[in-house]
């Protein structure tokens, strides 16, 4: 009797330690599935995500990198020589467009790299005195340039703007090519005739090669422009002839 009983405590002991053994096992293996799925969800969200995160932190308005497109407006304004004078009035302008990249160093300091295209037309005054390019007076005359440039600026930013191009001095140096000139004049026609226009092209007197230098104070995409060529309007040969204004003052919109 004896062993019997002492047969079925140890077989019931072994039941029990195989069900409490049974259970441990079982709960270490839902931890380590509840463990797993989180822990592969968490790794799909970070490969899902670097690259975008990358992307917006190297480029953007306010990021290492930025670039976009902009067209400008401005007055040819300033003195000129006598006999070179342009009629005031908005006619004497720059019509410019172009693309910039921008390259950032620090919250503080940028650079810009700009190419683009931009047209010059010189509203000559008819003078009693007028000397470009020659004294006879007209009804309309003008000089055209259409000029592709290049210019670098140095960006010096101002306040906090968060991932936005905020307040900013762009202190501007920057040469052209000047590819297509010419000359317009338009006379009183005779009687029964609508209208005189002639148009030279290919002046041989207007510098091919310009150089400049400016300031650009803006906020966002909207600025102030102001440049002076560094450079005379005619070319060696004739240099003694008076020179044409040499700022250009303007405004400049952003496309961002």
């Amino acid at each position: 009797m004896k062993n019997t009983a002492m047969q079925l405590t140890w077989v019931g002991a072994c039941r029990s330690a195989a069900k409490t053994e049974t259970r441990r096992l079982a709960s270490l293996v839902t931890l380590a599935l509840a463990g797993a799925l989180p822990a592969r969800a968490q790794q799909v969200l970070v490969q899902a995500n670097v690259a975008n995160d990358t992307v917006k932190t190297t480029f953007g308005p306010n990021r290492r990198y930025f670039g976009h497109a902009y067209f400008g407006y401005g007055l040819l304004a300033g003195p000129a020589g006598r006999g070179a004078e342009v009629r005031t009035g908005l006619a004497s302008a720059e019509l410019r467009g172009g693309g910039r990249f921008k390259v950032r160093f620090s919250q503080l300091v940028a650079l810009n790299l700009d190419l683009g295209y931009a047209f010059q037309h010189y509203d000559l005054a008819q003078t009693d005195h007028k000397v470009v390019p020659a004294p006879t007076r007209h009804r309309e005359e003008g000089l055209n340039l259409h000029q592709l440039y290049s210019e670098i600026s140095l960006r010096l930013n101002a306040g906090r703007r968060g991932n936005s191009v905020g307040s900013y001095l762009d202190l501007i140096a920057g040469g052209g090519w000047v590819a297509r000139t010419t000359h317009s004049t338009e006379d009183e026609p005779a009687p029964g005739i609508g209208a005189v226009e002639t148009t030279e092209r290919g002046l041989p007197y207007l510098r091919r090669w310009t150089a400049g230098a400016g300031a650009r104070l803006g906020f966002d995409r909207y600025a102030l422009v102001a440049r002076y060529r560094l450079t005379p309007a005619f070319g060696p040969a004739y240099a003694a002839w008076p020179e044409l204004p040499r700022w250009a003052l303007g405004v400049e919109i952003g496309l961002f």
